[in-house]
């Protein structure tokens, strides 16, 4: 506690003296998390609305219920509740559709006015978050600056060994290896669903989607890091052109 709070001190000595605001707290990757916590908000943006989330969710909680209900009852009742599940399915999926057409259009009429509105409303909590970078010395923004961008390649190189590109291929390998394994498969035929199964390929798969999982997880994080990058890198180049 004692180191930490010396720290503290340097830091609002050193910022004192080169004119800066004195800072209250030692500069930390925590600290700049918090600060980044409005920015965030606004700039993840939702990809998709409550009712095409609502319509999904029905698609999956219908379809299975009715599949759940056809393979268990095997009988009438049973044909007839996989008939109403399959409809309620297909009626969610064409609500789902619909609204994304809709919104799709309606972006694609407004694409550059939204595009720059959310640009003005992405710079004020952005420039915030630098104004509060700015207040540390030079030094240590480079510090961490540098840390960041070393941590950054070590994971591009890590994550590449496992996955290649996942970025630029996304889910598409994924897709065709599904693909690949059920092309024979006719829908409807449950109990010839394993007959269509090749095994090797069934446990390459069953390797292949962990290995996505964490690959994901991988992006996102070096996502968060070259967010890290970008506004260390302007607070440094702003603290350097008042000096």
């Amino acid at each position: 506690m004692a180191g930490e709070s010396r720290d503290v001190t340097d830091v609002a000595s050193v910022a004192e003296a080169v004119g800066a605001s004195p800072v209250s707290e030692a500069f930390s990757f925590a600290w700049l998390e918090s600060r980044l916590a409005p920015y965030v908000q606004v700039d993840d943006d939702p990809v998709i609305n409550k009712l095409v989330r609502f319509a999904l969710a029905g698609m999956v909680l219908f379809g299975g219920l009715g599949v759940i209900a056809g393979l268990t009852l095997r009988n009438q009742l049973g044909l007839h509740l996989l008939y109403v599940g399959l409809a309620l399915e297909l009626l969610c999926g064409m609500t789902a559709l619909l609204n994304a057409l809709r919104q799709a259009w309606r972006d694609y009429q407004q694409q550059h006015t939204d595009f720059a509105r959310g640009l003005d409303e992405k710079l004020v909590p952005y420039n915030d978050v630098v104004d509060a970078i700015r207040h540390y010395p030079l030094s240590v923004i480079d510090t961490h600056l540098r840390y960041v961008r070393d941590r950054k390649s070590r994971l591009t190189f890590r994550a590449g060994v496992l996955s290649g590109g996942l970025e630029k291929f996304g889910v598409l390998p994924l897709l065709l290896a599904l693909y690949l394994q059920f092309k024979d498969w006719s829908f409807g035929d449950w109990k010839g669903i394993t007959d269509h199964v090749h095994w090797v390929g069934y446990c390459l798969l069953c390797l292949l989607i962990p290995t996505y999982i964490v690959s994901w997880w991988a992006v996102r994080t070096k996502s968060r890091l070259e967010l890290y990058e970008v506004v260390l890198t302007e607070a440094s180049v702003r603290e350097s052109d008042e000096k």
